[in-house]
């Protein structure tokens, strides 16, 4: 349900702002008008001092790294560096359709 599914943004929302990532993206059927979405898909670029966090003991970035680590859940993956920012954004940014046309993402302002 979309009540599912904002309950799981937001909480990647405050992970995210709370580890200080660069930058936050959603798509999947989230961001359409479907009544009833089945995912949401994120990505989130690491903080550089996103391991020292881990190492630190940081509950929000130990779950997040979590999440990344086992796919639970499947839809959060995270870019550590530009390349694969910009790797994220054009896989995300297709259509499934053979002819290879573009659609827009959301970026949530940290």
């Amino acid at each position: 349900s979309r009540r599912r599914l904002v309950q799981r943004l937001l909480r990647w929302v405050e992970i995210a702002r709370y580890v200080r990532a660069k930058r936050f993206f959603v798509d999947g059927s989230f961001v359409t008008a479907k009544p009833a979405p089945d995912d949401v898909d994120a990505v989130v670029w690491l903080p550089n001092d996103f391991r020292d966090q881990v190492f630190r003991g940081v509950f929000p970035a130990i779950e997040l790294e979590h999440a990344l680590l086992t796919r639970q859940p499947e839809e959060i993956v995270a870019a550590e560096d530009r390349r694969d920012w910009d790797d994220w954004v054009d896989f995300f940014s297709r259509t499934r359709e053979p002819d290879g046309r573009r659609k827009g993402l959301v970026e949530i302002e940290l």
